[in-house]
C-alpha cells in the first residue's frame, strides 16, 4: 500500500456570458467571433457557442 496522501485541488469553476446584439449580415456576426476567440485565446479550455437567429420585430404599443 502506498504511504502518499492524495492531493487533492479545489473544483474548477466555470464562468459563462451570454451576450446578444444585432448584426447586418453573417459574415460580421462570425468577424465577432473570431474578434472573441483571439481575446480566449490563452485559455486551452475555452469553448465558443456562436448561434445566429432571426431577431424580434418590435412591435409598437398603441397610445392609450
Amino acid at each position: 500500500m502506498d504511504n502518499k496522501q492524495e492531493v487533492q485541488s479545489p473544483p474548477k469553476q466555470l464562468c459563462t456570458i451570454r451576450i446578444g446584439f444585432p448584426v447586418d449580415t453573417d459574415e460580421q456576426a462570425i468577424e465577432y467571433k473570431k474578434k472573441i476567440a483571439a481575446v480566449l485565446a490563452e485559455i486551452p479550455d475555452a469553448q465558443i457557442q456562436f448561434s445566429l437567429m432571426t431577431a424580434r420585430e418590435k412591435r409598437l404599443q398603441p397610445p392609450v
